[in-house]
């Protein structure tokens, strides 16, 4: 297993960067010399459990029974289809020589992306396969 990459939380506090500068050093004394690209981004929420247990029962599973495919292969197509990723392949002297289309990752995506990547599930099995997709049930609150 790789030792990389180091992931580190941090906070921007009026422009300044807040991080527990010890545990990084502790993080990298354990490693080689090396050649490093830092990168800032901003934390967001992931999908939530709820909507990932509607995603693969209410909509994957949904659209699996009324299709045929597997489980497993109707998530690579709703991938592929409203989550493209285009590659190229290229070889030694950086010419193209083959080009696909495969599906990105829904793991990558907040609750507002996860959610809109539903929904436009939703409207395609509507008007492609004239098939319903229930939208999910509100969650009760505790009162």
């Amino acid at each position: 297993m790789s030792d990389w990459p180091i992931i580190l939380h941090a906070q921007l506090v009026n422009g300044k960067l807040k991080m527990n500068r010890r545990r990084l050093e502790v993080l990298l004394a354990s490693r080689r010399d090396a050649e490093l690209e830092i990168v800032i981004e901003r934390k967001h929420a992931t999908r939530s459990l709820a909507q990932n247990a509607y995603y693969w029962g209410g909509v994957v599973g949904a659209l699996s029974a009324h299709t045929g495919y597997t489980p497993d292969e109707m998530h690579e197509l709703l991938k592929a289809k409203f989550l493209p990723k285009s590659m190229a392949l290229c070889d030694g002297n950086g010419e193209v020589i083959d080009q696909l289309v495969i599906g990105g990752s829904t793991s990558k995506l907040n609750k507002i992306q996860f959610g809109e990547y539903i929904e436009q599930i939703r409207l395609w099995a509507a008007e492609a396969l004239g098939f319903t997709i229930h939208p999910p049930l509100p969650l009760e609150r505790a009162s």
